[in-house]
Order: C-alpha cells, then structure tokens, then sequence
C-alpha cells in the first residue's frame, strides 16, 4: 500500500525508532539508579519498537536512508550501549577493569557491525549477529542475573562471545 507523502503516517516508522532510543536511554538511567529489571525490561520493549519501525516502513512502502540511519543510531544506543551499561553497573562490580573491557568492546563490535550493515546491500541474509539480537540476549542475561549471581567471568565470556558474533562473517538468514 503507498500512502501518499504527505500523510502523517510516512513520520511513523521515525517515530517509532525515536520511541526505540528512548527505551534505550530510559534503561541506561533506569540501569544507572540501580533498578536493573526495569532496564531490562525497558530494552525488550526497544526491541519491540525496532521491530514495528521496519515493519510499518515495508507496509506502507515508507523506507528512507534518513530512517536507515535513525534506527541504526537507535540500536546503537538500545542494544549496544543500554544492555552493556546495565550489565557493567550489575555485574562488574568488584572486577572493574573487567568489566569496562567487556563494555567497550560490546559497544564498539555492535556500532562495528552496525556500519558494515549500513554499507551493504540487505539480500535478507545478515553478515554477523544483528546488535538488536546480542542486545537483546543480553538485556535477558541481565534479567537473569537480577535472580541468581552469575560469576562477573561467565558475563564476560558471554558479552565477549556475543561481540565475536556480531563483527563475525558468518551468515544468519533473516526470520
């Protein structure tokens, strides 16, 4: 269906991915103030927001390079930056140094991965884990890990294996 551009609907998908960054950085706050289940929480419901954006774009045959370049702004912040902080303030603690290692590395694969997306020509096969994915997993690693204590090593084996994954070249189909 092509709407007509002028219809307020063609702004929805940016709005969309302009809810997404706020989750993202409503959990960075949230994270920082010591409630990790909400920030947590808050970058499943950004996923859920990532997914509408791309989806009412396609529908209404909306897509734009100004609104590639938003949502992959928004993920940055929502699945790299919000789910590594959240899990920095929860988990490291008294491994500092670790723990700033594992979030700069996280951070930088995902905005890594996130350009190299931006550069290619999407055939609906990815190159590497989406960032929304490993920030996702890890958004839920630190659900878990407001429940049971995770040794700070596993988190970071876990953040380190997710980082590999999303700069990897290894080919993930889309569902």
């Amino acid at each position: 269906m092509m709407i007509n551009g002028n219809s307020p609907i063609t702004q929805l998908p940016n709005v969309l991915t302009l809810c997404n960054i706020v989750m993202g950085l409503s959990s960075i706050i949230t994270a920082s103030l010591g409630n990790f289940t909400l920030a947590g929480l808050l970058i499943i419901i950004g996923a859920i927001f990532d997914r509408l954006d791309g989806h009412v774009a396609r529908k209404y045959q909306v897509t734009s390079e100004m609104g590639k370049q938003l949502d992959s702004l928004s993920d940055l912040i929502t699945f790299g930056i919000a789910p590594a902080i959240s899990i920095f303030l929860l988990s490291f603690t008294n491994t500092f140094v670790l723990g700033f290692i594992m979030t700069v590395v996280f951070v930088t694969c995902g905005a890594y991965r996130l350009a190299r997306y931006n550069l290619i020509d999407f055939s609906g096969v990815y190159i590497g884990l989406p960032i929304t994915v490993a920030g996702f997993l890890l958004a839920l690693l630190t659900l878990l890990q407001t429940q049971m204590a995770v040794h700070p090593y596993w988190i970071a084996v876990g953040m380190l294996l997710l980082s590999y994954l999303m700069i990897c070249k290894r080919e993930i189909k889309k569902v």
